[in-house]
């Protein structure tokens, strides 16, 4: 049941950010400086983010490769590879939430930004957003709040403290969290991507054109206007 509900699961995101490309497209710029460019995120910042999304896409291959290919449990040497790559996952988005939790405080012009939906579906393209946007930042929290439901039930099935039918509902928590965990990395990357141009770029070299930033994020451009590099 569980590996029908995967594959749904997965499918239904895939079609849907599918469709969203082709009935909205990419946020695509008119005009682009490529002499000039602003910087957005340091180095630290994009060697947590690599060493988040190395531990994570780990757990993921080694959690639902079993499921998808057997419709079996986690076991063998997909367990170990699961369990080791864990900590590294924990540990990055740790520091990750440290370091962009500020930021990523909700403020009066997000209700705005969510109210035009970012302008993915209607309204202005150019949605109110600071250094991260509302989607982004409720994307973090999210994140944020699935990872402890999938760290908890992972260790209560570790080391198991609960009778047969408690061990099951941590076991039912911990698939279900992650799977959801795995819809909304498929939406993040998507986003991150396809549908705005120049956003991966950012966060591999660090850099973005003013263009970019003034139609992703208007306020934080213009609190930034000082660091245009040529």
């Amino acid at each position: 049941m569980f590996r029908m509900i995967v594959l749904l699961g997965i499918a239904a995101t895939l079609l849907a950010v599918l469709g969203h490309y082709v009935l909205f497209g990419p946020k695509r710029l008119s005009r682009a400086s490529a002499a000039r460019t602003v910087h957005r995120f340091g180095l630290g910042e994009r060697f947590l983010h690599l060493v988040t999304l190395a531990g994570f896409v780990t757990m993921c291959v080694s959690g639902l490769t079993p499921v998808i290919a057997e419709g079996a449990v986690v076991r063998g040497w997909y367990w170990l590879i699961h369990v080791a790559a864990a900590p590294v996952f924990i540990a990055g988005l740790v520091s990750l939430l440290a370091s962009w939790a500020m930021d990523c405080r909700f403020q009066r012009h997000d209700w705005e930004w969510a109210k035009k939906f970012g302008g993915y579906l209607w309204g202005d393209k150019h949605a109110p957003a600071d250094r991260f946007n509302a989607g982004q930042k409720a994307y973090l929290w999210a994140v944020a709040l699935l990872s402890l439901l999938v760290l908890l039930s992972g260790l209560g099935r570790v080391v198991p403290v609960f009778d047969a039918e408690g061990q099951d509902v941590v076991y039912q928590i911990h698939r279900y969290s992650a799977l959801l965990l795995v819809l909304a990395a498929i939406t993040h990357l998507y986003l991150g991507t396809l549908a705005n141009p120049g956003t991966l770029g950012s966060m591999i070299l660090g850099k973005v054109t003013p263009e970019w930033a003034e139609h992703h994020h208007p306020i934080w451009r213009g609190s930034t206007k000082n660091v245009v590099k040529k």
